[in-house]
């Protein structure tokens, strides 16, 4: 037996090195999508891939099964918020480079939205809408979907959310952009259209929130199947509804009638409706059958306003969950009819995790907490007014950033010791990790400190505050009646996140690669051989065929 294996690896040594004797097959070719999709899920943490994976049985089911799932994907900044995250998702960018720190910031008077922009009108589909006109307006570089405008103009850019941040942030600049606004009507603005969009008319018109008045959520599975406690202490349901299901979208019985389209909202039912339109958009324009290449990014942000009321634990998280596995299944199967399963490639990730409720914890004898935002001011301004006089020193906190009134930062820009005994006072509070000031951040973006780097990765001068605050790890800085818990922290379980690729040319498997979701729209682009220059993120290559 011996010589005839010595013999065949003989021959085969030298068939090989003929060449010409023995060609070797050329491996096919990946297809080349003609359909670029980005999916983002608000709110989802990584680890809910593990805790519901033998639970889901349709569309993310198949993402994490036939899809490239990257299991160490952080983002390495700390204001891990929506529109920050779907801007670096949008854009490849962190926040130190595309501008956008938070949902908000303040600009000398007030706070404003990340999207805010005087200079274009609402377009509503619906009576009713807010007048606030939104746009890109504040975003410094451009998002895939505008580097694809650019390189082809023929090529279609739709956008779609139930909040207007995650939708334009994914968008640009440019394209057809829809969104829920602020009073909960489907709009979107001068920005990106001149007027209503009939195909989406059309389909608000044929697919009426009204007929889910009578709808009660309930659980979609066996109750057995839910892990943990159903109403657990430090959740702040919506007005209308209890802590434990089940949750009428009509609210409780003497609820306004207007309340109706919030707890829609507060939903997995406004996930199903986005997935809809999503669907008749493909259909409609042809997207990926044009013969250029096309974009679709689509934000659901149901498990987000979920998750802040009831918690990551609770049923309703779960729940959310176990819907939206059916909605992304029938969206894929859009995209299988439509383009057809080797003429997409899509990538999936989040904007940010969330925090467990602190008094959960509490109660489990965990260390956690919250910190009040009033407090922090008042504690600065104590410590300010011996150098600076009487006066409200500090004005706002947004997130971890605080905000000095203009004749504090005029004062501290020429003394910045004037800080130290407010540095010193609030790093002495409950729950409080760090607090650093924000002068010469945008120099420390690639310090060695961990806390350092993820605030200058945050940092933008002239919208950033002059102090930041780090809270503790599960210590959540928290507004008068707040939600059951929140994010936007350095800590795990607000920057580790699912990211996912699937579709044409990916190669199934799970990858233990560092990775950011920044890397999401580079790896997306590189595969359809669009340039993406000046990317904090990079391409996972690895995840292709070559």
């Amino acid at each position: 037996m011996r010589p005839l294996l010595a013999g065949l690896l003989i021959a085969c040594t030298q068939s090989v090195q003929a060449g010409s004797q023995a060609p070797v097959t050329p491996r096919p070719a990946a297809p080349q999508p003609s359909l670029v999709v980005i999916v983002v899920v608000d709110q989802m943490r990584a680890d809910y891939l593990a805790a519901m994976r033998d639970r889901w049985n349709d569309g993310l089911a198949r993402l994490t099964r036939d899809g490239a799932v990257m299991e160490q994907t952080f983002y390495p900044y700390l204001q891990t918020v929506t529109c920050a995250g779907h801007a670096t998702v949008g854009t490849g960018t962190f926040p130190s480079t595309h501008g956008i720190i938070a949902n908000a910031w303040w600009r000398g008077t007030r706070s404003a939205p990340c999207t805010e922009d005087p200079s274009v009108s609402p377009v509503a589909y619906e009576p009713g809408a807010d007048r606030d006109g939104h746009s890109a307006v504040q975003l410094l570089v451009p998002t895939l979907g505008d580097r694809l405008r650019a390189h082809d103009p023929e090529s279609r850019v739709v956008t779609l959310s139930t909040k207007p941040r995650s939708a334009i942030m994914l968008a640009g600049k440019g394209g057809l952009v829809t969104w829920l606004d602020e009073r909960n009507v489907w709009a979107t603005s001068t920005a990106y259209v001149d007027g209503r969009y009939s195909p989406v008319s059309r389909y608000l018109a044929e697919h009426p929130r009204s007929a889910l008045r009578g709808e009660v959520w309930n659980r979609s599975a066996d109750r057995t199947s839910y892990t943990g406690e159903d109403g657990a202490i430090g959740e702040t349901p919506p007005r209308g509804w209890t802590s434990t299901f089940p949750h009428p979208l009509s609210g409780a019985p003497g609820t306004a009638e207007r309340e109706f389209t919030a707890l829609w909202e507060n939903s997995p039912y406004a996930d199903e409706a986005l997935a809809g339109l999503a669907a008749t958009l493909v259909r409609e324009l042809r997207l990926g059958k044009n013969g250029h290449t096309d974009y679709l990014g689509v934000s659901f942000a149901a498990l987000d306003y979920v998750g802040h009321k009831f918690g990551p634990d609770s049923h309703e998280v779960q729940d959310t969950l176990l819907r939206l596995d059916k909605t992304l299944g029938q969206l894929l199967r859009t995209l299988d009819d439509t383009v057809g399963p080797g003429g997409y490639v899509l990538g999936l990730t989040a904007d940010h995790g969330v925090a467990p409720i602190p008094e959960s914890r509490a109660l489990a004898g965990l260390e956690g907490g919250r910190v009040d935002k009033r407090a922090v001011l008042e504690a600065i301004t104590r410590a300010l007014t011996p150098a600076l006089g009487p006066g409200r020193h500090a004005v706002r906190m947004d997130g971890a950033q605080v905000y000095l009134s203009a004749e504090a930062q005029s004062r501290v820009a020429t003394s910045p010791a004037l800080l130290d005994p407010a540095i010193a006072a609030v790093a002495a509070m409950t729950g409080i990790e760090r607090v650093l000031p924000s002068a010469g951040l945008e120099q420390q973006r690639q310090s060695a400190d961990p806390i350092v780097r993820a605030a200058a990765l945050s940092h933008v001068t002239g919208r950033s505050g002059q102090l930041v605050v780090v809270t503790r790890a599960h210590y959540i800085a928290s507004d008068p009646n707040p939600d059951a818990t929140t994010h936007g922290t350095h800590h795990a379980y607000d920057q580790h996140v699912p990211m996912i690729f699937f579709g044409a040319g990916v190669k199934a498997g799970r990858y233990r690669d560092a990775a950011s979701p920044a890397d999401l729209a580079p790896t997306l682009a590189d595969r359809i051989g669009l340039p993406m220059p000046g990317s904090d993120g990079r391409p996972q290559r690895q995840v292709f065929v070559p």
